[in-house]
């Protein structure tokens, strides 16, 4: 299974004035172009949140706008920026995210790879990520069902420290990251957990599986050290998976035509 993974689009609405808003429509645009040119192409594209800059209603319209000439499924879990509430209502005719939903929580059934979307949006509205007793429990029972299945999970925030950020731990409290740990480290199918947030790229161990960030599709939020070839150009990821050996994962540098390790 391949899998495309974008994240930090940090969209506003479509008529936005600043060319700085402008700049990040066309970075996804040529991101989109890029993953539709991939051979072979993605079974699927996964985005690990804040899709948009405030969460509003136009904002997601606009994202939605641009996603929708992806041609493979597309599937998301919700940035601190994105909240759940608007989300939810931009992409709940797509069918798997269930409607009604207190917290955005689903498994895609229709890969090799199980994909579980896990929220990790803490409930005071914080930039910073928890888990509450009823989201960890809903990981329990989900990563329960298919115990056989190779399942990769994703969410916004990394449940590690990366080093390189100003403020380098993304949650609230230590204990939610523990307890996101403890539960993964109970299901050996669990073989990725994939992520955003910080803007830039960090790997790390949760709970004994492999874990990652991604670069921010926005350009101007992208932080860490790149090279002059890459100012300017968007980022993002590919995901690859063969049952001997997990996921290898690469940094596709947009509109060069290489890919940077």
């Amino acid at each position: 299974m391949i899998i495309a993974q974008i994240a930090d689009t940090h969209l506003v609405a479509a008529n936005a004035a600043d060319p700085m808003y402008g700049a990040r429509t066309e970075n996804l645009r040529v991101c989109i172009a890029d993953i539709n040119s991939l051979d072979p192409r993605p079974d699927a594209v996964i985005h690990t949140g804040d899709m948009t800059q405030h969460g509003q209603a136009a904002e997601f319209a606009h994202a939605r706008s641009l996603l929708d000439a992806l041609e493979m499924p597309l599937y998301l879990t919700p940035g601190n920026r994105d909240g759940r509430a608007g989300m939810a209502r931009a992409f709940e005719s797509d069918g798997f995210m269930p409607p009604n939903c207190i917290f955005i929580h689903y498994a895609v059934e229709t890969h090799s790879v199980r994909l579980v979307a896990v929220d990790s949006l803490a409930d005071d509205g914080s930039a910073k990520g928890d888990f509450c007793e009823a989201r960890l429990a809903a990981l329990d029972d989900t990563l329960a069902e298919a115990p056989d299945k190779p399942t990769a999970l994703f969410l916004h925030h990394p449940p590690f420290d990366v080093p390189s950020a100003p403020d380098p731990f993304a949650y609230q409290r230590r204990q939610a990251a523990a307890d996101l740990a403890a539960v993964v480290f109970r299901y050996p199918q669990v073989v990725r957990i994939f992520t955003g947030h910080m803007h830039r790229p960090c790997a790390a161990t949760v709970g004994g599986v492999a874990a990652s960030t991604v670069p921010s599709v926005a350009v101007d939020r992208r932080y860490g050290h790149y090279t002059p070839t890459m100012a300017g150009r968007p980022v993002y990821q590919v995901h690859r998976f063969d049952g001997r050996w997990g996921f290898s994962s690469e940094t596709r540098l947009v509109g060069i035509g290489t890919d940077i390790s």
